[in-house]
């Protein structure tokens, strides 16, 4: 996690520089937890931890943990004192998006060579070229560094030329990077210098021109087997909140095929992702351009709200608008033209489902920007940041995995590609985000017990204390002296405490737990897991963004079976026993916590969700950025 942090800090320095502004972080103390934080989990830092973080007690399990119970007037206790909830432990990161700033690119020019010049008149051309000043495609230094070495390794003979011609590989390249806008990336950055545009024509005439045209194609190439395999951008350098370690190919590995294969354009092509997502992505890119090439029809225009069975002028274009975008908008026989009917309303519904808006049925503002904009840019901009975002996933989700898309509220267990169980969820708050992040599902923790986060003690249960020092008595919690002592929440003077209060609090379980009566536990750096809560009312809304970043689950009991492999049956008699036992599964399942604001439903069409974090424009921003930095 120290890296992920670091990563962030030093991206937000950077725009913050940029935007001539100062950063509002300090960074972290070190300092030695005491007894509360050690059991209760730290407080607020746990940013800083390492890459797993582990319990008090090794592995995430609830163990026993002895204390002296001065409550119940009786000898020593067997306690259980579960973790803190990550959900309200860790502070978030605001919105935690970030100004992208560009990495640093070099040159393919003006380069320092051990070696003498080669004999070889194409060789001496393009040793030429790398030597001296001049315009190149610019690459990371790593790429330089595996293509200095590969062109020194063949004596600097061409790559992509024979006797001064581009060979056929060499044009099947340029071709793949000039339609690399359909695969969601952009063919600018990838033009060799020589070129005005990828049709325009070869330079064949002038040696040092194709020795120049020979580099920056091998530079194109490398860039172009990096974007498509990992995407075009670090994610932590967009949002605090992505913790992904994109799967790039290391250029020296692409190199090896590039510089020699026949199928070089194959190879390159076989980077992109091959998840049929990405696929479905790629098909609705290419039709909404194709439409963006066709006449636009009028836009509709604003007006008051309108509601099932109110009639309202701009009824027969939405109607028109509706229907060229596949849906049926035929008035019923009992209607007029002009009126929001009873089956408008239900495709009105299916729209805005679709398109992201609240789903109401009636005609409002958001819901006329969506139909005036769908099928248009914005739309295209969507499916570019998610095809983006695929990319930053693994290559291989698992057989068998959970995929969590916070931006849809909903997880899913897939098997074979296909969803085998599907449920609600809760997200974090704005300020409170849900990390992105890969990891792999241990254990299930049934009736846990919650250790409540020296955070949410002082800025929650403080003021209520304050009015009422008995009010933990009465909820059920227990007060834990820095001794281990179990004492009455009416025996404190909190009016004495402030921020620090020397004391730990823990919920036991039961129906009013805050975790319920299921956690799921993928231990990671961001002490974030799946679980259940007692306020199951949250499920109904449409927006379900409230927790302070774990993921809640509509039917944990359901999902505790699915994981585990167990009958309902089995579930439910764990659960009714109210002990708190923790489960390991027989084989860890991969968990991929995502956000994707466009995905395929089931049958392959795009749906469109609200950007709740607003992580969509910082990608859009870079690729403005990085056409900017690449000119």
């Amino acid at each position: 996690m120290k890296k992920f942090v670091t990563r962030s800090v030093v991206a937000a320095l950077a725009a913050a520089m940029l935007a001539g502004t100062a950063l509002a972080e300090a960074p972290a103390r070190k300092h030695k937890p005491g007894f509360l934080e050690q059991l209760f989990g730290n407080s607020g830092n746990s940013h800083t931890t390492t890459k797993k973080r582990r319990s008090l007690f090794g592995s995430f399990k609830d163990d026993p943990f002895y204390v002296e119970d001065d409550t119940s007037g009786s000898r020593k206790g067997r306690v259980v004192i579960a973790d803190a909830d990550p959900e309200d432990a860790v502070p978030g990161y605001g919105m935690g998006n970030l100004t992208y700033v560009p990495p640093k690119m070099v040159a393919l020019s003006g380069v320092s060579l051990a070696t003498a010049a080669p004999a070889d008149a194409a060789a001496a051309a393009i040793y030429g070229q790398l030597t001296a000043e001049g315009p190149s495609l610019r690459v990371l230094p790593a790429a330089r560094d595996a293509l200095l070495a590969q062109y020194a390794a063949q004596g600097y003979r061409p790559i992509w030329l024979k006797d001064g011609k581009l060979t056929p590989r060499g044009q099947d390249v340029l071709k793949l990077l000039a339609a690399s806008a359909e695969d969601g990336l952009q063919p600018q950055t990838y033009l060799p210098t020589v070129l005005a545009a990828f049709d325009s024509p070869l330079p064949e005439n002038d040696p040092a021109a194709m020795a120049r045209l020979d580099i920056d194609l091998s530079a194109a190439t490398l860039r172009y087997a990096r974007d498509a395999s990992g995407g075009q951008f670090d994610p932590a350098l967009l949002s605090r909140y992505n913790d992904l370690q994109p799967p790039w190919v290391p250029p020296a590995q692409a190199l090896k095929v590039i510089a020699f294969s026949p199928f070089a354009a194959d190879y390159l092509r076989s980077l992109n992702p091959t998840h049929p997502a990405f696929a479905a992505m790629k098909k609705a890119l290419a039709e909404l351009r194709a439409k963006q090439a066709e006449p636009q029809p009028d836009k509709i225009a604003d007006g008051e709200v309108v509601k099932k069975g109110d009639a309202d002028e701009r009824i027969p274009a939405v109607r028109a608008r509706l229907k060229d975008l596949g849906f049926a908008a035929e008035p019923s026989l009992e209607s007029d033209d002009d009126v929001l009917d009873a089956e408008l309303s239900v495709q009105l519904r299916l729209f805005q489902k679709q398109a992201g808006v609240k789903v109401t049925g009636a005609l409002g503002p958001q819901t006329v920007a969506a139909l005036n904009t769908a099928g248009t840019s914005g739309s295209v901009d969507k499916l570019l940041d998610n095809m983006e975002r695929l990319r930053w996933l693994p290559r291989d989700l698992g057989q068998r995995h959970v995929f969590v898309n916070q931006a849809a509220f909903e997880a899913k267990v897939m098997k074979d590609g296909k969803p085998e169980w599907t449920t609600r969820v809760i997200v974090g708050k704005p300020d409170t985000q849900t990390a992105v992040f890969n990891d792999e599902m241990e254990m299930v923790v049934f009736n846990p017990s919650w250790g409540v986060p020296p955070s949410i003690i002082a800025n929650e249960y403080l003021p209520k204390l304050r009015q009422d020092p008995g009010y933990l008595d009465k909820q059920g919690f227990k007060v834990v002296t820095q001794q281990g002592k179990v004492v009455s929440s009416r025996s404190i003077n909190w009016d004495s405490y402030g921020s620090k209060i020397p004391y730990g609090i823990q919920q036991p379980p039961g129906a009013k737990n805050a975790l319920g009566e299921l956690k799921f536990l993928f231990p990671n750096s961001h002490d974030i897991y799946m679980h259940d809560t007692p306020s199951r009312e949250l499920f109904e809304r449409d927006v379900r963004a409230f927790s302070h970043g774990c993921v809640r689950v509509q039917n944990p009991r359901e999902f505790a079976s699915v994981v585990l492999g167990w009958t309902p049956e089995e579930v439910a008699a764990k659960v009714e026993t109210r002990a708190s036992e923790t489960v390991r599964l027989k084989q860890k399942l991969p968990v991929h916590i995502t956000y994707f604001t466009a995905w395929p439903d089931d049958a392959g069409n795009i749906v469109y969700f609200n950007d709740i974090y607003g992580r969509d424009k910082p990608i859009e921003n870079a690729r403005s950025a990085t056409l900017v930095a690449q000119r």
